[in-house]
């Protein structure tokens, strides 16, 4: 995309206080029913075009809305192919290829007239302000690159975005992609009978109808009583090929019915269909075409709504489509389908409170940096994290090591709580490995999002003094130390530098291993000890060695899986699980 809004800054605009919302090319807000998704929108339209806004647009009447935003991607191949006009009016105020503009609007229900666009001037000098307001033509140069934005509503009929023709709706943007083709392709058969009317019913047309020349003479007639120097003629104007375009509408047919219906005959259901269907076609038109000279925003409330899940995968190709070919996507949702791993990093979770109003938590691209400085580690950490898109929807996170927990912690949490996952807000994670699970946590939080994290016995031994968590000289750590030294020999197990088992080289896995070391007597309770160390920092270990040595699995498969989850389904939890109380008390920890 050559250029698109990349930060927007709304103060006092319904829900919203002040807030700060950064913007890519597909931008998913998240968040739940009223938590102010639908504002953010409607703020970015009033931005870009303007509108007298009334009370209960103000989050405080008294104060001023202000909504600001900033321009990426103007270049010069850009600014070359908008009109003189238009560049001379941007061109003074640009920082490398930035604009920042702002509109405020005072007081409710101010004309139009008074709503002021400012821009930012990056050569102003202290104490000079260096928002400069309404210059000559800044208006109509950001209407130059962005065209009228197109927006869809959750819950309001999809009848008048199908089926009337605008500047601002769907069918309208089609029919705008098609005219050009036909016009050059049929452009002379069209003029040519157009032309014929004009020459029928204009009032100067060669053969014009007699039933108009009659008509002039009976009017002309009477006007001659008052205006004996006046005459009028009756003038029927030919539409342009443009102006019959602008009467194109959809009709529905059926199989069972032999005439063609209105949109509206329809149901919420079917007019969402046809609507997303031709959002996805204008995406094919727009594939086609690889020139975008201006950036139209797509400003969709809840695409999927009404839509079946295969549905929901096409639309959200095309709005990626879309995003690609000169349009900016931004929009609200409550499904994870909407996002790839591709798009988590810059979905927006949108939250309200009484006294923050509508506000984002921090973004996880955003986060990241902050977490990891190294580039390629950043990059690991981000796949890891964004390969589970259900963060975004919940209000907890549980981190997890193994594929085990994600087969059977979710029943077993339902079986425990009565409740699922979902209705506890809760997203079950698997980390790509747990070496970044400190910062995978340090993200989650730095997302403010509440998290916790299930690691095998191994995991204390290896990072526990590393991450932070043990001191070097702890007591319980040496103890675990000792005996495994000591139970090493006897059963074949090879140590490496660390004190720890090498599994290429040992007689039994490391996790084997492990297991074996974990039910030496003598060192429960330093085992106890070392779990009650992680606790306070969100981690919980499996002081057995792993969650299948405290539930009583055979082995790591499908099958191993599907019988346990029978076997919960079918029969009691203490029955199924061997170390039913340790289980237990790790649910009610993680959602505590």
């Amino acid at each position: 995309m050559a250029h698109r809004l990349s930060e927007i800054n709304i103060q006092n605009y319904k829900s919203i206080i002040s807030e700060t919302f950064e913007l890519s090319d597909y931008t998913p807000l998240i968040g739940y029913n009223n938590a102010g998704k639908s504002n953010i929108l409607n703020a970015i339209k009033w931005l870009l075009r303007k509108g007298s806004l009334q009370n209960d647009s103000f989050n405080q009447v008294g104060s001023p809305v202000v909504v600001e935003g900033k321009i990426e991607g103007i270049d010069n191949n850009l600014l070359q192919n908008l009109t003189a006009a238009h560049r001379a009016s941007i061109q003074p105020y640009l920082d490398g290829d930035s604009l920042r503009i702002k509109r405020v609007q005072n007081a409710p229900g101010d004309t139009a007239a008074s709503i002021r666009l400012f821009v930012f001037n990056t050569t102003a000098v202290a104490p000079a302000d260096p928002w400069t307001a309404n210059p000559a033509g800044i208006d109509n140069a950001i209407n130059a690159l962005f065209p009228e934005p197109i927006q869809i509503g959750a819950m309001e009929n999809a009848e008048e975005d199908v089926s009337k023709s605008k500047a601002t709706t769907t069918i309208g943007k089609l029919l705008a992609e098609i005219i050009e083709p036909i016009e050059q392709q049929y452009g002379a058969q069209v003029r040519g009978v157009l032309d014929g009317l004009r020459d029928l019913l204009d009032s100067e047309g060669v053969n014009r109808a007699p039933e108009l020349t009659q008509f002039d003479a009976d009017v002309n007639q009477k006007i001659d009583v008052f205006f004996p120097d006046i005459n009028i003629k009756l003038h029927v104007p030919t539409p342009e090929l443009k102006e019959v375009f602008n009467k194109g509408t959809i009709k529905v047919y059926e199989q069972r019915l032999p005439g063609g219906r209105d949109v509206s005959a329809l149901g919420h259901g079917a007019q969402r269909s046809i609507q997303m269907a031709l959002v996805r076609h204008l995406a094919e038109l727009k594939r086609a075409r690889q020139v975008h000279l201006t950036t139209t925003l797509l400003l969709i409330d809840e695409p999927e709504l009404y839509l079946h899940p295969q549905a929901i995968e096409v639309i959200r190709d095309a709005l990626k489509t879309l995003s690609t070919q000169g349009y900016q996507v931004i929009f609200s949702t409550h499904t994870a389908m909407m996002t790839t791993h591709e798009d988590v990093g810059n979905a927006i979770l949108i939250r309200k409170s009484t006294v923050r109003g509508t506000y984002k938590r921090t973004t996880l691209k955003s986060a990241i940096p902050q977490v990891e400085q190294d580039a390629p580690s950043q990059l690991r950490l981000l796949f890891s994290l964004s390969n589970s898109s259900n963060i975004l929807f919940s209000e907890r996170v549980i981190l997890t090591e193994g594929q085990t927990e994600q087969r059977v912690l979710p029943k077993i949490i339902e079986k425990v709580t009565g409740k699922s996952l979902g209705l506890h807000k809760c997203a079950l994670v698997q980390q790509g490995g747990v070496a970044s699970s400190r910062k995978s946590m340090l993200v989650l939080t730095t997302m403010d999002l509440p998290n916790k994290t299930i690691v095998d016995l191994d995991y204390v031994f290896k990072y526990g003094v590393r991450e932070g968590y043990l001191q070097a000289n702890d007591p319980d750590l040496a103890a675990c130390h000792q005996q495994m030294a000591r139970i090493a020999a006897p059963n074949g197990i090879v140590l490496s530098g660390d004190g720890w088992p090498v599994n290429p080289l040992s007689a039994m896995s490391a996790a084997q291993a492990i297991r074996l070391l974990a039910a030496e007597p003598q060192i429960q309770p330093n085992l106890n000890a070392l779990h009650a160390k992680l606790l306070p920092h969100n981690i919980w270990i499996w002081k057995k060695g792993a969650i299948e040595d405290h539930i009583g699995l055979p082995g790591k498969s499908e099958q191993v899986w599907a019988n346990f989850v029978n076997q919960l389904n079918v029969g009691t939890f203490q029955n199924a699980v061997v170390d039913h109380a340790e289980v237990e008390a790790c649910v009610r920890w993680v959602l505590v």
